[in-house]
């Protein structure tokens, strides 16, 4: 069942089908993205979900990278619009006040984003509520950690993933030390690394990069410490199996394929619409190799008892 909520409107049910572009309103599809999709999370997350569009819409679909100014956002519209597109996927928060500020001169393209509060009539947010999925993987963490000292790399000061992280931690053990560095930047690697090495020196042995542009170096400088990770955005398992105890996964390619199908129905809302834990699009990655069962096993049943009640264990 889709847990999708939106403020505005009511949204109609989500279907599974999926029409052809002679039977529906979808021309072809625009991304813009602030990074890149070599970035093995956020990024290649939404171009793959450009590509399962491709092939389930039979429609073109086109993309730009590191469009990290107005101007070029507008060019690369502009660009767009010339090739008969008429969905646009901006991939990242700050699209919203990009979209708002040129949106009312192409009234024939719907504008995607996500992770913010605006919206117009031809504007939509999507937005990840994180809490609960962080909340699950702060668990593993915590029955994990063996110096009783977990670290946060944070891309900004308040992050739902990072609160539920937290809270899903003291769950466990309200005397392990938690120790929070705000990177003020999805990508700024450099910042983030930095960070990271001073935690380790305070005794770390579990940390979490929440930051899609810095999460994989990281990961693969915690793999080289010896030390656990936690995975953002994507399943970063494969990255490390042996370091990498969990991922909080938002499955962007799933979604973007159901937001172009809601679009070419005709039933894709304008406003803000919130996504919660849910295993279609909000949930946790595969566990790492040295994870036990036991622990799998007591977060897979709260996982099932929250999923029952909606309620969080405590």
């Amino acid at each position: 069942m889709y847990k999708w909520l939106l403020v505005l409107l009511i949204i109609p049910t989500l279907l599974s089908s999926c029409n052809l572009f002679d039977d529906g309103q979808l021309n072809n599809v625009g991304l813009l993205l602030e990074g890149t999709i070599h970035d093995e999370s956020w990024g290649r997350g939404a171009y793959l979900g450009l590509l399962n569009i491709k092939e389930e819409q039979n429609v073109s679909v086109l993309f730009r990278e590191n469009i990290d100014t107005e101007r070029k956002a507008e060019e690369a519209v502009e660009d767009f619009k010339r090739q008969g597109v008429n969905l646009v996927f901006g991939h990242g928060s700050n699209f919203g006040r990009v979209f708002d500020s040129f949106n009312e001169y192409y009234p024939d393209i719907q504008f995607v984003y996500f992770n913010g509060r605006t919206f117009d009539r031809n504007i939509t947010s999507i937005n990840f509520d994180g809490y609960e999925v962080g909340y699950f993987a702060g668990m593993v963490a915590g029955e994990m950690t063996d110096t009783q000292k977990i670290g946060v790399v944070s891309a900004f000061q308040y992050q739902d993933e990072v609160e539920g992280f937290f809270e899903g931690v003291q769950a466990v053990d309200p005397t392990i030390d938690m120790d929070i560095r705000v990177v003020n930047s999805r990508y700024d690697q450099q910042r983030a690394i930095m960070f990271f090495n001073e935690l380790v020196d305070e005794g770390v042995d579990v940390v979490f990069p929440a930051g899609d542009g810095f999460n994989t170096p990281v990961i693969r400088a915690a793999q080289e410490e010896g030390i656990y990770a936690i995975g953002f955005i994507d399943d970063q398992y494969d990255i490390a199996p042996k370091t990498v105890l969990t991922s909080t996964v938002h499955k962007v390619d799933g979604l973007y394929t159901e937001i172009a199908t809601q679009f070419n129905e005709d039933n894709l809302p304008s406003g803000i619409v919130n996504i919660t834990f849910d295993q279609n699009y909000l949930t946790i990655g595969n566990f790492g190799d040295d994870v036990s069962l036991p622990i799998q096993t007591h977060v897979e049943e709260k996982i099932a008892e929250f999923e029952e009640t909606g309620q969080l264990p405590k």
